[in-house]
């Protein structure tokens, strides 16, 4: 097949011109440089060689006026920098003053509420139904939401369990006299607390718990406050705790837990200790019960066969831990809590 002679021709010049150029460009001798060409590359290589030649006058003026414009502008990069530094560090410091302190927060608390103590002075503050924290998801909402996946697992199989041996019919009395037990545990203690003694009784049904706490009671003395509302004006949750009184000569939050099977370590009481450091951190910041200078707290495990109950004393410095726990747990989830608890609410 014959090509066009047009672009046989073209196809010559193309290479000839390529070829003239790789010899005068590319791979051109020196011997056929012009002068300027020569002096060019001279310079060229006694700058690889031997590094840049002193800089003249012009060339120190321009690099004088650009060191002088970096340097202003790294100062103020600096300034904005510690200037976002300190915004930071404020910030951070007001969400810490907010969240991580257990203690010192009554200052900005709304006044204490008048007209709620009983004749012997034990504060009794119940919750109402016209409370400005009513909007405020309780304690035990909170900790009910956010139950680990191991915690509910075992719940869901010790219920699974129950139903197994008795039948759905036969649990749910089982659970209701459980719960009926433990709400008459609570009265009981009520009453030993706020009542005269001659006038205490105690059902068949806490024979068992009530001899488990016996020897407990012996160290707690003075109740000062008892089944009382608690809110905690800057996380805004509530709860009622059990009691605050002395143990051991000191003003003391007390927490009851009833249970079946012996707790020998606080890791087996799972949820009580982060229930009770959240009521602990509302109590030093509720005006109500600011006089009454809370810095420990006790947690009373009582035995359902009557054996000695065990009580873990947590001081200020153990609760922190607990504490720093339910911060996670109340406040990664509190959106939906939150939004889930108005909703009932309306």
């Amino acid at each position: 097949m014959f090509r066009p002679v047009c672009t046989i021709g073209q196809r010559i010049s193309f290479e000839r011109k390529l070829k003239e150029f790789f010899r005068n460009k590319v791979v051109r001798p020196a011997s056929v440089l012009k002068p300027a060409e020569k002096i060019k590359l001279y310079n060229k290589e006694n700058k690889d060689l031997f590094g840049p030649l002193l800089e003249t006058n012009k060339q120190k003026k321009q690099r004088l006026q650009k060191a002088a414009k970096n340097s202003a502008s790294h100062q103020n990069n600096g300034a904005r920098c510690q200037e976002t530094k300190l915004k930071y560090k404020e910030s951070t410091e007001r969400y810490v003053r907010q969240c991580d302190p257990l203690i010192g927060y009554s200052s900005i608390c709304s006044a204490a509420q008048p007209g709620y103590v009983s004749e012997d002075k034990i504060l009794q503050i119940k919750h109402h139904q016209n409370d400005y924290a009513q909007q405020y998801p309780s304690v035990t909402l909170i900790l009910n939401k956010t139950m680990t996946d191991d915690s509910r697992t075992a719940l869901e199989k010790w219920k699974q369990e129950r139903i197994a041996e008795m039948g759905v019919e036969e649990f749910n009395k089982f659970y209701e006299a459980q719960m009926a037990v433990g709400t008459k545990f609570h009265n009981t203690l009520k009453n030993y607390f706020t009542q005269p003694k001659s006038q205490l009784r105690i059902e068949k049904e806490v024979e068992g718990v009530w001899t488990s706490v016996n020897d407990i009671l012996k160290s707690i003395s003075a109740p000062k406050a008892i089944e009382s509302n608690v809110v905690h004006p800057v996380l805004k949750y509530r709860g009622v705790f059990d009691a605050i009184a002395d143990y051991e000569e000191k003003p003391t939050l007390i927490e009851w837990k009833k249970s079946d099977k012996p707790r020998k370590s606080i890791a087996l009481t799972y949820d009580n200790p982060v229930q009770l450091a959240a009521y602990f951190g509302a109590v030093c910041n509720d005006l109500n019960y600011k006089h009454l200078n809370v810095r420990d707290a006790l947690l009373v495990i009582a035995y359902t066969d009557g054996s000695k109950a065990d009580a873990y004393h947590l001081p200020t410095d153990k609760l922190r831990e607990h504490w720093a726990q339910w911060l996670i747990r109340g406040y990664r989830e509190s959106p939906v809590i939150y939004a889930e608890f108005s909703n009932k609410n309306e």
